[in-house]
């Protein structure tokens, strides 16, 4: 909209149908998120250019943002600023009166691996909008206190008998055919986690690419791929992670009241102490921030930081190389966050070393009953170069994906 033939009285006006996603901490500066419905498109801005994104509402002259911007950052914006960032949003068609959205060609990401592989199987479709609608009433607050108080009691009530749970499920070994049915339902609980995901996804906006079959070395699970999360408030990112792990948690009750009531010493009473010690123990793992499971993206969300392992271990390395190595201090980050990627940062390190150290201790000891002491120390070393090396390789990858894909987004410059 023109308000006079002066270009600073202009009043251009985003499309009304884009969505602006809240701050992202990434590292040390905030990000946000841009979502383009009609081609799909998610693109990435820093604080200035959200700044003046904010203000494109056909309300503000170009003057008024200018004035508004030069207050904030010390910085007016002059003819040829003007100019980049007009023709960047017409160019990608956020302006009102642009072209229409070329569609987002297709995503095909990394391949598959030997240690991590995806098959499609199934494409959301008004099923599962109907499906999420059917069930509205298990993400009101008070069913999920009453379940989460169920669960408690259920995961209580497995401590307590920790142990003839577990000599009752390693009855197993002698009965095959309880342990392959404890385990296709077990399978089962971690497909109802992943639709639980997807349901949440679509109960708070977000959308839902595909459901499928994915190989993480040395598993196979299925798997619910949720995109556009990032333009969400962080309580609805939230609530997305937990509503999986939320599902497995309510197996957990129906699982207890089975073992309460099977006769003991029978096939059913086996079955039921497998799924309820097993089933408690895939729920609470998924809370453990230190593993990429649900726990993870529940505090990542809930700090609103964007990659929150990534940028705490750059910001402590960068912190230590400054201190020790005579490098440049790294940009700061807001204080609690700062705080957040030290914290996390030396916890993650002390959990994945406690890990190592007992997987490694029980795989010796595994070895060296088979091949003895000094075969096993051998096989053990060789078998964490491997594991170095190949965390390594998919590091590299993946840092140099994530810095394509951070230039292909957009930076912050103006």
């Amino acid at each position: 909209m023109i308000a006079g033939n002066d270009p600073a009285d202009a009043r251009p006006r985003i499309r009304e149908d884009i969505v602006v996603g809240p701050a992202l901490i990434r590292g040390s500066r905030p990000i946000h998120v841009i979502k383009d419905p009609v081609s799909e498109r998610m693109m990435t801005v820093g604080a200035r250019e959200h700044f003046i994104i904010s203000r494109l509402d056909g309300h503000h002259s170009l003057a008024d943002i200018t004035a508004e911007y030069g207050a904030e950052f010390g910085r007016r914006l002059d003819e040829r600023a003007w100019g980049g960032v007009m023709s960047t949003l017409a160019g990608r068609s956020l302006l009102e009166g642009s072209p229409p959205p070329k569609a987002a060609e297709p995503d095909a990401g990394s391949g598959p691996t030997l240690l991590n592989a995806r098959i499609e199987l199934l494409r959301p479709g008004p099923w599962l909008e109907h499906t999420a609608a059917r069930v509205a009433w298990a993400f009101s607050p008070a069913f999920v206190l009453i379940a989460m108080a169920a669960a408690m009691v259920a995961c209580a009530t497995v401590a307590l008998n920790l142990g003839p749970l577990f000599g009752t499920a390693t009855q197993v070994w002698s009965d095959p055919w309880t342990g392959a049915l404890a385990l296709v339902v077990l399978w089962g609980v971690v497909a109802l986690h992943e639709l639980g995901h997807g349901l949440a996804a679509v109960r708070f906006g977000a959308r839902v690419r595909d459901f499928g079959i994915a190989w993480r070395f040395p598993l196979i699970a299925p798997y619910c791929a949720v995109e556009e999360v990032q333009v969400l408030p962080s309580r609805d990112r939230v609530r997305i992670a937990f509503a999986g792990v939320f599902v497995s948690l309510l197996v957990l009750p129906v699982a207890l009241l089975l073992w309460l009531l099977a006769p003991e010493g029978s096939g059913l009473y086996t079955f039921a102490s497998v799924l309820l010690l097993f089933g408690t123990f895939a729920a609470l793992i998924n809370f453990v921030p230190f593993l990429k499971l649900d726990g993870y993206s529940m505090l990542n969300h809930a700090l609103g930081t964007e990659n929150l392992a990534r940028d705490a271990r750059s910001h402590v390395l960068g912190r230590l190389r400054a201190r020790f190595g005579g490098a440049e201090q790294p940009p700061s980050p807001p204080r609690p966050i700062g705080f957040a990627y030290v914290t996390y940062a030396t916890s993650s390190v002390l959990f994945h070393t406690a890990l190592t150290a007992v997987l490694a201790a029980w795989w010796f000891t595994f070895l060296d009953h088979l091949i003895g002491p000094w075969t096993a120390a051998g096989l053990l070393a060789a078998t964490a170069v491997a594991i170095i090396a190949v965390y390594r390789t998919r590091a590299v990858r993946r840092r140099a994906a994530s810095d394509t894909r951070h230039r292909s987004t957009g930076k912050e410059g103006t």
